[in-house]
Parts: C-alpha cells; structure tokens; sequence
C-alpha cells in the first residue's frame, strides 16, 4: 500500500504484524508512530527495539516476537532496517510465528528494501500489511502538499503554488521531512489561513539546489551579469563548484530532452510525463527550449563534462564556466 491508503487503514484497526518498507523514511517514521499510538504502546514496559545494523542475533528477535507480555498487557517488537527479506535464506521459524501470532503480540519491521518474490514478504501481505514508502518526485508533490497543508489550516494557490512548485521542480528526489519542517516555519510565521508566495520567499530555507535554480533562470533570460554574479557567489564555497556543474548538466540535459519531445508533437503540460516532472514545471521548461539550438545545447553538454574535469583536476579556474554561461547567455 502507498502512505495515504496504508494511513486510512490504520484508522480501521491494527494487524499484528507490519513491514514499512522503502526509501523515504518520513513515511516510514510516519507509520510507525500511527501503529504505536494506535496501540497505545507504554514504551518502558511494551516495546522491544532491534536493530538490524547493529547485528543482533536472529534466535533473539524471533524469541522476542514470540515472548508473552511480561510486565504490560501486550508485546510489541520494532525491528528496524530488516535485512532477511532479501535474504535468499529462509527464516521457516519466524515464518511460522508470523503466521500464527498471539494476539497480544505485535511486530514492526522496518527495510530500506523488500523482494516481493521472498515467502516471508507473501506471508506478511496475508497476515498483515505493507507500506511501499517510494521517495515522492517533484510531479507527485500536490497530494501531499495538500494534505499538509489541510492539517496547518492553511491554503496556497496562483503564484505561491508557482513559486512553490519551482522551488523544488528542479531536485530529483524530494526529501519530505525538509519540506514538512520547512512548511511548519512558515506556518508559525503567517497569521492568516493563506500562505502566499512572499511568505515562501521569506520564510521557507531553500536547500543548495534551489538557491542555485537563480542561476538557470538568470542563464535562461539571457542575464549574463545576473549569472556571472550568482556564479561568484557560489565559488566562495569550492565545494558548491561540483554543485553548480551538475545543475547546468542536468539542466542542460532536459532542455535536450525536450525540443525532442517537441518534435515529436508533445507540448505543454503534456511534457510533465516524459520529462517526469510537475507538468507545470515541464511547461516551463518547453517554452524555454524554444530559445536554444539544439546544437548549442549538446555542445554545452560535452564542454560542461570537461570542465568538470579541468576544475576538479586543477587545470582550470571559475573562468571556464563564465565562458559557458557567456556562450548560453549569448545565444
């Protein structure tokens, strides 16, 4: 189950075993929570942690999640960063405890990932219930976006939707507990229901990625100075370099991508699905592309690559990507 459906369910009762499975530990942490509020866990007598990375013994988390309450009137059992369940090894023990649980026991595990295909992940989808947490991309941001901004009691619509949809548009995985603290601030600091874009801009930390995103906009208005300054900024900090170059690829590298899918007929929002991203961003950034060659893009393409290999090599300064952003500026 994705995170809104897993969360639902858990509103309609609690299983005895749970495996929250993925990359995004926001949704992960998230979960957990639920379930052990939901069982009104006392913490000092109830819980049982392990933790996979430290290597506990497996003779000793499968006797716990088998052990009768001792102090409390339930047992619970968090087993954290699972490793077994990509493990080609079968666990026939713990497989038969999971599918015959008492019911005052009840157990958690957490895994950074999950083979599908193993036995003891089938008998878990039986006898309980997964949570898939996939890290979210910036074109599925909305519904989470609108849930959160649900529980602060706050609306954001027209620029500040915008603004805020550029400002993570161009990073390739989001991480939702920056956003979840960064929207929590600015919630604190704005006394009525809407969240407009100024208070975004005044409240809302952007992470080196976006600070950067000033820089392919300066570029893609053709502000030479503006992007010659913004350059200098971030070569204060040598290590922003490496940054910096990665952006102007990846930039790069979409606008490519989408004069192809222009020609090829798709425009507009409709370019949000190739490109994978918010269609709103995808529309953008086609309209933008308009004003490149495409010639000039993949020659920016290689001089970027070798650039990246004269600076970090110390055969070239900041001077051979103010000759870059000259040429796209130039354009």
């Amino acid at each position: 189950m994705k995170f809104k459906e897993f969360m639902d369910a858990l509103d309609g009762g609690i299983k005895n075993v749970y495996l929250l499975s993925g990359e995004e530990n926001f949704f992960i942490d998230k979960a957990r929570e639920k379930i052990l509020e939901k069982l009104s866990v006392d913490r000092a007598t109830e819980l049982l942690t392990f933790d996979c990375d430290a290597k506990p013994a497996i003779g000793e988390i499968i006797s716990a999640i088998d052990s009768s309450p001792f102090f409390g009137t339930k047992n619970v059992v968090l087993v954290k960063n699972a490793t077994f369940f990509n493990s080609e090894k079968r666990i026939e023990r713990l497989e038969n405890i999971l599918k015959d649980m008492q019911p005052t026991n009840f157990v958690i595990f957490t895994a950074r990932a999950a083979d599908k295909r193993r036995r003891l992940y089938k008998i878990i989808s039986q006898v309980g219930a997964i949570l898939e947490a996939d890290p979210l991309r910036s074109w599925e941001i909305d519904s989470w976006l609108n849930e959160k901004l649900k529980s602060l009691g706050k609306t954001m619509r027209g620029e500040a939707r915008r603004h805020f949809n550029e400002r993570i548009g161009i990073l390739p995985e989001i991480s939702l507990w920056y956003l979840e603290n960064e929207l929590d601030k600015v919630a604190l600091n704005v006394a009525g229901s809407e969240i407009t874009a100024e208070d975004l801009r005044k409240n809302m930390l952007a992470p080196p990625e976006v600070s950067n995103f000033a820089l392919t906009d300066a570029v893609d208005e053709k502000k030479f100075k503006k992007a010659i300054y913004l350059l200098k900024q971030q070569a204060r900090v040598p290590a922003k370099i490496p940054l910096v170059i990665t952006l102007l690829v990846n930039h790069v590298r979409r606008l490519i991508r989408a004069k192809f899918f222009m020609a090829q007929g798709i425009t507009g929002r409709r370019l949000g699905e190739p490109l994978e991203m918010n269609p709103y961003i995808a529309q953008k950034l086609g309209e933008t592309a308009k004003s490149y060659q495409t010639e000039l893009l993949e020659e920016i393409f290689i001089e970027l690559s070798e650039a990246d290999f004269k600076l970090k090599t110390g055969r070239a300064g900041i001077e051979i990507l103010e000759r870059i952003l000259f040429k796209l500026c130039r354009r």
